[in-house]
C-alpha cells in the first residue's frame, strides 16, 4: 500500500515534536492512501505558508 503526505516542504523524516496536539483525531503524522488528497492537501499549505 502506497500512502500520501500532503505537505509544501521535504520531508526527511517524521517528527512527531512538529505535530499540532488539537488536530482532527490529535498528534500525529496524517497520511493518506488517495495521492489527490495529498496534493490537494500540498497545494493548499503551499498556498498558505509558501513552500513547493
Amino acid at each position: 500500500m502506497k500512502l500520501y503526505h500532503g505537505s509544501n516542504v521535504k520531508i526527511e523524516r517524521i517528527d512527531l515534536d512538529k505535530s499540532k496536539p488539537f488536530k482532527d483525531f490529535g498528534k500525529g503524522f496524517y497520511l493518506s492512501d488517495t495521492k489527490h488528497q495529498a496534493e490537494e492537501m500540498a497545494t493548499f499549505k503551499s498556498n498558505l505558508f509558501g513552500g513547493q
